[in-house]
């Protein structure tokens, strides 16, 4: 089965603004295409630092070749997956999951 995919406000504006590489866009596309399939990809997202906890329980994707993670919240009985953030990784880990 096929789960759904919607993007947070905070995904979709950090796609916008920092993703201008065509193949960068296209790796980002298939692994969110693989997460429709395979929602529960990654593993659960527990760090060992407060700043960096999120709110929610939610799991993380990193992006081989390229410097990106995805991370996303699994809602099994609406068969969706929202990706909530994507995190430059060479970015400051305090603000992974802050309003933008």
């Amino acid at each position: 089965m096929m789960f759904r995919i919607e993007y947070t406000d905070s995904a979709e504006s950090f796609l916008l603004e920092n993703v201008n590489r065509e193949a960068t866009m296209a790796r980002i596309e298939q692994s969110v295409a693989m997460l429709a399939e395979f929602p529960f990809a990654g593993p659960e997202h527990l760090p060992d630092y407060p700043a960096a906890t999120p709110p929610f329980p939610c799991r993380y994707l990193p992006l081989s070749g390229a410097p990106f993670t995805l991370y996303h919240m699994v809602d099994e009985p609406k068969s969706l997956v929202q990706l909530i953030n994507i995190e430059w990784t060479a970015g400051d880990p305090r603000s992974h999951f802050r309003p933008r």
